[in-house]
């Protein structure tokens, strides 16, 4: 068996060859990081994750809900790494996550206008880039967040920013994927369950990631 170095030095050769390998790469760090050899150190484990975060925040979207799946029910891992996941995750891994952010320490609410938010999704051609500019969040993670079925990603925003349920649904009907009336009323249900100190801290998460990325290949 490789050494962890070597098996590093494989993945970040991997890293180099583009984009298009992202898939793969993240695929062979999942792998190591869900069956992590007992013969490695666990110190080393944190240098594979932090490599998979910055490759998740590369990955193409369907590719990305795959790998998610996999992490399914593994809350032995770094918040950072779920949180990286979470918009792609099945929706009780979003809870699941949710629920492991409400259990940091209270984090501070940052509020956003939530009537010029509503103007924006009622009028905007692109609401993903007007609500990432007004809300201090990542265009990918705006994106994704309206394009999210189960609209757990946008209840989290509204319960971190001081928006009310009314205003959620809302933009969530305006902005949001089809979803039929009963589909609608449930999302009711959806924003009441997400926890507000669970939520502020996925938010800051992503509003600390806004300045854009670091390429996987700048980092190796």
């Amino acid at each position: 068996m490789p050494t962890p170095k070597e098996r590093l030095s494989h993945l970040l050769e991997l890293a180099a060859q583009g984009a298009g390998e992202r898939a793969h790469l993240a695929d062979e760090v999942a792998e190591l990081l869900l069956d992590w050899p007992p013969q490695y150190p666990d110190a080393m484990r944190a240098t594979f994750v932090a490599l998979l975060e910055k490759i998740v925040r590369e990955m193409a979207c369907p590719n990305r809900a795959v790998l998610a799946a996999r992490f399914r029910d593994r809350e032995d891992f770094p918040l950072s790494l779920l949180n990286e996941l979470f918009l792609f995750a099945p929706a009780p891994m979003k809870d699941a996550i949710l629920r492991h952010n409400d259990a940091q320490g209270p984090a501070e609410c940052v509020p956003v206008e939530a009537e010029t938010l509503l103007h924006a999704a009622r009028t905007a051609d692109d609401f993903a880039a007007a609500l990432a500019q007004l809300a201090g969040l990542p265009q990918t993670v705006a994106a994704a967040m309206l394009s999210d079925p189960s609209a757990r990603g946008l209840a989290a925003l509204a319960r971190a920013t001081g928006i009310n349920r009314a205003t959620f649904s809302a933009m969530a009907i305006l902005a949001g994927p089809a979803r039929s009336v009963h589909e609608n009323f449930a999302m009711l249900d959806v924003f009441d369950g997400v926890p507000e100190n669970g939520a502020r801290h996925l938010v800051a998460f992503w509003r600390a990631r806004a300045d854009g990325p670091m390429s996987v290949e700048r980092a190796a």
